[in-house]
C-alpha cells in the first residue's frame, strides 16, 4: 500500500540575525540592493526579497527540521525552509511539485501543527492538478518580515519532491499600515480646518 503524502505548514519562528560591525576611522561603503530570490545549495533552505518572483527550483530534506525538533513517525520526512526578507508580513503560500517522482499518490495538507510547534497559514487546497501537487495555504497568523516558514512533509521521500516552486504573497506590516493612515488623517484634518476657516470668512475677510 502505498504511503499517504501529507504536506504540513508549521510555523514561524523569529530570527534574531542581525548585528552591526564596528570599525575605526571613516573607511566604509554604503549602499542599498535589491537582491533576488535564492535558495543556498539543495534547495530546500530559501530567502524570498522579491514576492512578485517565484523561488525555483525548491527542495524537501531531513536536514532541514533537524533545527526545530521536527520528525515523523514513519522515518519519511522533509522541510522547506523559506526565510521572509521581503519587509513585509507573508500571508499566503503556494507550493508546486511535480507528481510522477511520487507516483501520483493522493495528498493530504492539513494545518495542525507538529511536534508542540502551531501552524502559522491554513489550508486553502491541496492535491494534483495535470500532473503536479498544487498546494496553497493562506490566512492565520501569517509569517513577519525576517522570520523563518517551514513546509513539514511525511509519508514520503523528500528527495522525490522535484520540479518544485513556491510563490509568496505578502501584506504590509502595522506599523507601515499605521504610518499611511495617520498621514491620510493629519492631511484631513488639515485641509478640513482650511476648507471651515474659508466658509466661516465674511465677504470683507472678516469672521
Amino acid at each position: 500500500m502505498k504511503h499517504l503524502i501529507r504536506i504540513l505548514f508549521v510555523l514561524a519562528l523569529l530570527c534574531g540575525g542581525s548585528s552591526l560591525a564596528h570599525a575605526d576611522g571613516v573607511d566604509f561603503r554604503m549602499t542599498v540592493l535589491d537582491p533576488p530570490n535564492g535558495c543556498l545549495p539543495g534547495n530546500s533552505s530559501c530567502a524570498v526579497y522579491d514576492p512578485s518572483q517565484t523561488l525555483s527550483p525548491v527542495a524537501i530534506s531531513a536536514d532541514q527540521c533537524a533545527p526545530f525538533g521536527l520528525t515523523g513517525p514513519t522515518g519519511l520526512y522533509g522541510c522547506l525552509i523559506i526565510n521572509n526578507l521581503t519587509g513585509n508580513t507573508i500571508n499566503s503560500l503556494s507550493l508546486s511539485f511535480a507528481g510522477d517522482p511520487l507516483g501520483n499518490q493522493d495528498a493530504s495538507c492539513d494545518s495542525q501543527g507538529q511536534n508542540g510547534l502551531a501552524s502559522v497559514l491554513n489550508v486553502v487546497s491541496c492535491g494534483e492538478v495535470n500532473g503536479a501537487y498544487q498546494l496553497l495555504f493562506a490566512g492565520g497568523t501569517g509569517v513577519p518580515n525576517g522570520s523563518d516558514l517551514v513546509v513539514f512533509e511525511e509519508g514520503a521521500d523528500p528527495n522525490l519532491f522535484e520540479d518544485g516552486t513556491a510563490n509568496v504573497g505578502v501584506t504590509p506590516e502595522p506599523d507601515s499600515l499605521l504610518l499611511f493612515s495617520t498621514g491620510v488623517m493629519m492631511a484631513g484634518l488639515y485641509m478640513s480646518r482650511r476648507v471651515w476657516t474659508t466658509v466661516r470668512k465674511s465677504p470683507d475677510g472678516k469672521h
